[in-house]
């Protein structure tokens, strides 16, 4: 099962198709969240997603504007994808029958 910044992590590295690496992802979690989310928890996450076999990370080539270095850019695996499909339909499961209860948009 997926933590919820599990989750939100994954649908980010998805929707950023090969382009995702750690501070793009951060950034995005917290504007979509509009909460604040401590750089390190995202990477420590990152780690556990790919020591799962969520995520395979890749460098990228060396830039000068890093001074050389290569970023570490994220893609998410086939089990990846399979983990996220259980979970919305988890979250489906749970919010099943909540329509009449509260206003959902």
């Amino acid at each position: 099962m997926l933590t919820k910044l599990e989750d939100q992590i994954l649908l980010t590295v998805l929707k950023f198709k090969g382009a995702a690496y750690g501070i793009n992802i951060y950034q995005h979690i917290e504007k979509i969240t509009g909460s604040k989310v401590a750089v390190g928890v995202v990477y420590f996450a990152l780690d556990r997603l790919e020591k799962r076999g969520l995520i395979q990370s890749y460098k990228g080539e060396p830039t000068t504007v890093r001074g050389g270095m290569r970023k570490k850019f994220y893609g998410i695996t086939e089990t990846g994808v399979e983990e996220l499909m259980k979970s919305k339909k988890i979250n489906d499961s749970v919010w099943k029958g909540f329509s009449s209860l509260v206003k959902v948009e």
